[in-house]
């Protein structure tokens, strides 16, 4: 019980620093990526933040206090179980949210943002960034929560806590505006997607997968005209 106390403070002080600078980097500290005139160079310096604040402190927290490869602690890589499940499953996720934004959310399919977007900047938006995220969120804080709470807990906080991590840079730039409610229910629900994913693979890639082609459809899904 103490030991299982202790680790719960661990983290929980880790977690809060982590949340108070990256809080920081969205707020105070925004004008920097503002003052980047350059969209490929803001792109790498955003990832370059991710790996910074969120991924390589992780890192650090797993191999100093657990004393165990970080890699194989985020099943980075572990080969996949049940991949055609969860191939299905994501299919199907997808399925439901374009279904749902084309039919109610007033949006139609575009590809010109796409098209418009430069090859670096496709590269770490869609592929790089979502990967370190699952590598923090799943890798990471799901783990821990999950020897801390029960499966189901453990994938709702988490959950949470990824929309949780958006609210500054969402409050910050955008206000309290009517989508931000929409948009915090889309990413709520594509974190429980992504935390039943890693809990049925065993493995950081099939939420990476569901991440990276969620992040498309949100590209490919554009406010229809009027």
């Amino acid at each position: 019980m103490v030991d299982r106390h202790k680790a719960a403070m661990q983290f929980g002080s880790f977690m809060a620093l982590i949340f108070v600078a990256w809080t920081l980097r969205a707020t105070s500290f925004y004008e920097v990526d503002d003052a980047i005139a350059s969209p490929t160079l803001r792109a790498v310096y955003s990832n370059l933040l991710k790996l910074l604040i969120w991924v390589l402190p992780a890192a650090g927290f797993v191999y100093w206090l657990k004393q165990l490869p970080p890699a194989r602690y985020w099943a980075y890589s572990s080969p996949p179980r049940r991949w055609d499940l969860c191939l299905w499953v994501t299919a199907a996720f997808l399925l439901t949210t374009a279904t749902f934004e084309l039919s109610v959310g007033g949006k139609s399919i575009s590809f010109v943002a796409l098209d418009s977007t430069p090859l670096l900047i496709g590269l770490l938006s869609f592929l790089v960034s979502p990967l370190l995220e699952e590598i923090f969120f799943r890798g990471f804080v799901l783990k821990e929560l999950s020897s801390l709470l029960t499966p189901t807990f453990a994938n709702v906080l988490t959950s949470l806590l990824f929309v949780a991590i958006h609210l500054p840079y969402w409050l910050t730039h955008a206000g309290l505006a009517r989508s931000l409610m929409a948009t915090g229910a889309g990413v709520f629900l594509l974190s429980l997607l992504a935390g039943w994913l890693y809990a049925k693979s065993g493995s950081i890639w099939p939420p990476t997968v569901a991440h990276i082609a969620n992040n498309i459809l949100s590209a490919l899904l554009v406010v229809r005209p009027v």
